[in-house]
């Protein structure tokens, strides 16, 4: 039996794209709410519905054939084999129709507009800030996920073990922390404490010239927004390859993705020494390098040791962060990296606390 994807998203049958988007939207926004209890057949449903219902053919198709099956549930009990014959040939020539126009579809994703992407998108790209020592916070750009947990950022000044805090809209936040930065890229890798959006997919070939892609920024009520551009130019430089398009220059939109019509990330804008915007596209090698390794934080334990003389793999700072431990740069550290780092730790066993309170003490 087939579902009826209008009920499931809630609009009626001759809602208009704009509102089944926008009631996707908002599904997918209610998903993301830390009181929402987690439902994976009901996500992959509305999933469903929404990529059937938002497509043209593949909706004509599903309004033939659930009409079709309607028709048959409601036909009279004993009806003449005929009839029911007649109904099953309609329900197969639907089917037929149905599967005839998903085949005649052109392979790969289809283009998708802006309104649509940005529904598709919601949760997976967020503005970004710092704190430093004294608590104070200050925009850092823009994050976008890659994979549950990990966020790819632009980070010109910040270092492995920042302490820093995604912004999932209104007063909601999520811990982050820098786990791999590249200063010649001018890209970083954040993992965050818990969930925050969907993986976008990346692009590591570099469009052609003339092609449609959106640039993601944060609109005037500090909502991410889209606004179209045309790639004019792919160039190369000592670090890689680079993108150049007509996109309006806008405060604190380093680290904001580039997107193609069809939702793929196909570069990101980098802040420059003379303030202007690189947009990079992300090497396939450094997409794959240092994968974080998710894991719960554990309270600070000072082990006195770095790294050792016998050449035993040394703690990675962010990772060190996550784990309690110190740093194998510790000696290396400034005091007020060292200040920093130590705050983050008070931070950790504070949250720790906090949670172990909520559940009565419990482990």
């Amino acid at each position: 039996m087939l579902p009826d994807y209008y009920e499931v998203l809630g609009v009626s049958r001759n809602a208009k794209l704009t509102d089944i988007n926008r009631a996707y939207g908002r599904w997918v926004g209610e998903f993301k709410k830390e009181s929402t209890p987690p439902d994976p057949r009901r996500e992959a449903l509305l999933r469903e519905a929404h990529e059937t219902l938002s497509d043209e053919q593949r909706r004509d198709a599903y309004d033939r054939e659930f009409a079709a099956e309607r028709a048959e549930r409601k036909g009279p009990s004993g009806a003449p084999v005929k009839a029911i014959a007649a109904v099953a040939v309609v329900g197969a020539v639907a089917v037929g129709a149905y599967f005839m126009l998903r085949s005649s579809t052109p392979a790969g994703p289809r283009e998708r507009t802006a309104e649509e992407l940005l529904a598709a998108m919601s949760g997976s790209v967020s503005p970004l800030h710092a704190y430093d020592i004294s608590g104070k916070s200050t925009p850092a750009g823009m994050a976008f996920v890659i994979e549950d947990k990990v966020m790819v950022a632009n980070c010109p000044q910040l270092q492995p073990g920042a302490q820093l805090m995604v912004n999932l809209g209104g007063s909601r936040s999520v811990a982050a922390r820098i786990t791999l930065s590249n200063e010649k890229l001018g890209l970083c890798k954040l993992l965050t404490d818990t969930y925050v959006g969907e993986p976008l997919r990346v692009n590591t070939t570099p469009p052609a010239a003339g092609s449609k892609i959106f640039a993601a920024g944060i609109g005037s009520k500090g909502e991410v927004e889209l606004r179209p551009a045309t790639v004019t130019k792919v160039v190369d430089d000592a670090a890689g390859k680079a993108v150049q398009a007509a996109v309006p220059v806008q405060a604190q939109s380093n680290g904001s993705p580039l997107l193609d019509v069809h939702g793929r990330v196909v570069a990101v804008a980098t802040l420059q020494p003379d303030g202007k915007l690189l947009h990079r596209v992300v090497p396939a090698a450094w997409l794959a390098e240092n994968r974080p390794q998710i894991q719960e934080a554990k309270p600070y334990q000072d082990t006195g040791t770095t790294a050792t003389a016998s050449g035993s793999a040394a703690t990675e700072p962010g990772a060190a962060m996550v784990l309690g431990q110190k740093p194998s740069n510790w000696d290396e550290m400034g005091p007020d990296e060292r200040e920093q780092w130590e705050r983050g730790q008070a931070e950790i066993q504070r949250r720790q606390g906090a949670i172990l309170k909520g559940m009565g003490g419990k482990k």
